[in-house]
């Protein structure tokens, strides 16, 4: 009888253990299972802010590309008057000469 009360009571020590080590494993396999869910927000969250300052940088980009195209314009007009002015103070010193 007290042999097989110590059986009994081991078998059950041994269920309770085995039991406790599953409930372990599946906490630990949960909290995984969450930090991948939060690693994999978070990434995205990464991602589209990326995505974002691109976009914000081309946009910036493109106007100072623009800007200083237009600033090119401007001095190339400003050069162009000035070739044109003094091609024709040229031509009034060559007429006043003769």
């Amino acid at each position: 009888m007290k042999d097989s009360i110590q059986i009994i009571l081991g078998i059950a020590g041994l269920i309770g253990i085995i039991y406790g080590v599953f409930k372990v494993e599946s906490s630990i396999y949960k909290t995984i299972d969450n930090l991948g869910r939060v690693v994999h927000d978070r990434i995205n969250s990464l991602d589209r802010d990326l995505a974002l300052h691109i976009a914000i940088y081309l946009e910036r980009k493109e106007q100072v590309n623009l800007h200083l195209h237009g600033l090119e314009e401007k001095v190339d007009h400003a050069k162009s008057r000035l070739l044109d002015e003094i091609k024709e103070l040229k031509a009034e010193r060559n007429r006043d000469r003769d």
